[in-house]
């Protein structure tokens, strides 16, 4: 957990860095601390999770990562697929990716407490041109 939440903090301070250096001269440059780049290398790679399947702390398929969304509020959000049969039938729906469990010892992406039905509740994630 602290993988993932290392990983969540240096996106964040880099998605704040990268913000604020907007409202600046173009030139600036924009660098990682040596500690920082070994925390990040230790992180996981967005492409690396995507299309990855999501169980429940039971063990059950609750659904499957379709993308990450950056808020503009400085949080990550990852978009599960979830339906009975996964696949182009699914719905999607945006959770807080810190609700994820990365390091689980199975190698799985968890997410605690959820289910199928639980999530087939949530309000439907519609995407943004």
């Amino acid at each position: 957990m602290n993988r993932t939440r290392s990983f969540l903090a240096a996106i964040a301070m880099a998605l704040t860095t990268l913000v604020q250096g907007l409202d600046r001269a173009a030139g600036q440059e924009i660098a990682l601390t040596p500690m920082e780049s070994r925390e990040v290398a230790k992180g996981y790679r967005a492409e690396a999770l995507k299309l990855k399947s999501v169980i429940n702390d039971k063990g059950e398929m609750i659904g499957r990562i379709s993308d990450f969304i950056f808020g503009k509020d400085g949080n990550i959000y990852a978009v599960l697929e979830v339906s009975d049969l996964v696949g182009p039938g699914g719905h999607l729906v945006a959770i807080p990716f810190h609700s994820l469990k990365l390091n689980d010892p199975r190698g799985e992406i968890v997410l605690p407490g959820a289910s199928q039905a639980a999530l087939g509740k949530l309000p439907v994630y519609l995407s943004s041109p």
